[in-house]
C-alpha cells in the first residue's frame, strides 16, 4: 500500500466492529475487533478479515487472507512478507525478544554527522577510512579467504563521543541498522534472543549490527553462545559488529582480547588541551555574541576543565547560558567558573 503496489480500503458492504464491554475481571474496558478490508494486488482482489479478541495476558490477534486461489493468495503473502523484511528510513530495534521498526532513531541517525565530532589527531579520519575501506575490500577478503565481517569494540568514559561516532558512522556508511537494546524477553530466554539476533543480522547483511553498552548487555548465560555466534560457527559475511563499553575491565578476557571477534578497539578518552579547545571554539562560536568568550576566557576554560569529558564541557556552556538569564550583570566567564566548579564537585562525589 505505501509502496503504491496495492490497494486496501475497508469493505462497505460489512459491518466493521468496534464494541467496548466492561469485564470485571481486569476491571477495565475491553474492544473485541472484527474488520474487513479489500485489497488490491496485480489485478486481484483480496480479502483481509482482521479479528482480535481478549486474552488471559494479553490481546490476541489473527488476520485471515481470503484469495480466489491459493497460487494468488500465496504470492500476495511472500510480497507482503519481503516488504515488511526491508528496511525503509527506519532502523530495527531489538528489544524483549523481537524486533521493530523505529523511525524516531533512523531521524536522530541522519542528524549525526562527523562534522559534529571533536576527537583527537586524525583518530576521526582513520575511523571513516577504516570502515569505508572495509566495504570496498570484498574481493581482498575472498581471495585470501578471510571471512568478510568486521568488529569493532568503542572504549572509553562515557561522554566523550562513542554514541555520536555510531550513529555518524551508520549514516555515512549507508548499510541497514540493527540497534539492540535488550536481550531479555518476557515470553522467551536471552539465548533465544541472540540466535534471533544474529539470524536477522545474517539475511540483512551487508548491515551494522549495534550492541551499546555490550557490558551489561552480556551475561554469564549468554556470553557463550554470543561469542559462538559472533565467531564463525555460522558465517556473517557482510555483518559489521559495533559495540560500545564504559567499562572494559566488566568484560571478559574473551572478548577483549580476541582479534578475530573485535578486530579494532578504538579509545575514546578523555580530550587533551588541545582538543578541549578545539571543542571550546567549536561552541564558542556557535553562542550569541553576548554568550561569547575572549581567546583568553576560552584559554582559562580549557584549563580549569582539565579531567571533563566533553559532555560535561558541553553542560559548561549550557548551564552558563541558562545563569546567565538571571545574572545578566555579572561577567560571562565569572559564571562558567562557577559551573565549572558546581560539575567538578559532582564528578568528585
Amino acid at each position: 500500500m505505501h509502496a503504491g503496489r496495492c490497494k486496501v480500503a475497508f469493505r462497505d458492504d460489512v459491518y466493521n466492529q468496534r464494541d467496548a464491554y466492561w469485564s470485571e475481571e481486569h476491571g477495565v474496558y475491553r474492544i473485541p475487533e472484527v474488520t474487513w478490508q479489500l485489497a488490491e494486488w496485480e489485478g486481484t482482489a483480496f480479502d483481509v478479515l482482521t479479528l482480535r479478541w481478549p486474552g488471559p495476558m494479553q490481546d490476541a490477534k489473527r488476520h485471515y487472507l481470503l484469495a480466489p486461489d491459493r497460487e494468488r493468495g500465496e504470492a500476495f503473502y511472500a510480497a507482503v512478507q519481503r516488504w515488511n523484511h526491508e528496511l525503509r528510513d527506519e532502523v530495527l530495534v531489538f528489544g524483549d525478544g523481537c524486533f521493530s521498526k523505529d523511525q524516531k532513531l533512523f531521524e536522530a541517525i541522519t542528524r549525526a554527522s562527523f562534522d559534529q565530532l571533536i576527537l583527537e589527531g586524525s583518530f576521526k579520519q582513520q575511523l571513516r577510512d577504516d570502515f569505508k575501506h572495509f566495504l570496498g575490500a570484498r574481493e581482498l577478503y575472498d581471495e585470501a579467504n578471510v571471512p568478510w565481517r568486521r568488529g569493532a569494540l568503542f572504549i572509553g568514559p562515557p561522554g566523550n563521543g562513542k554514541t555520536l561516532c555510531v550513529k555518524a558512522l551508520i549514516r555515512e556508511l549507508g548499510l541497514p541498522c540493527l540497534y539492540i537494546q535488550s536481550l531479555e524477553a518476557k515470553y522467551g530466554t536471552p539465548q533465544r534472543s541472540i540466535e534471533a539476533i544474529f539470524q536477522r543480522a545474517r539475511t540483512q547483511a551487508p548491515c551494522i549490527l549495534v550492541l551499546e553498552d555490550i557490558d551489561a548487555l552480556l551475561t554469564e548465560g549468554t556470553r557463550s553462545l554470543f561469542l559462538n555466534e559472533l565467531d564463525g560457527f555460522a558465517k556473517n559475511a557482510g555483518v559489521i559488529t559495533l559495540a560500545t563499553t564504559n567499562h572494559p575491565e566488566r568484560l571478559d578476557p574473551s572478548i577483549v582480547e580476541r582479534p578475530s571477534r573485535f578486530d579494532r578497539k578504538y579509545h575514546f578518552m578523555l580530550p587533551s588541551a588541545e582538543t578541549r579547545m578545539n571543542y571550546v571554539r567549536s561552541w564558542n562560536d556557535r553562542l550569541r555574541p553576548q554568550l561569547r568568550f575572549s581567546e583568553d576566557g576560552q584559554a582559562k576554560i580549557v584549563e580549569l576543565t582539565e579531567g571533563f569529558s566533553f559532555a560535561y564541557i558541553q553542560e559548561v556552556f549550557v548551564s552558563t547560558t541558562m545563569h546567565w538569564m538571571t545574572k545578566r550583570d555579572q561577567p560571562v566567564l565569572a559564571i562558567a567558573e562557577e559551573q565549572i566548579a558546581t560539575l567538578r564537585a559532582q564528578m568528585t562525589r
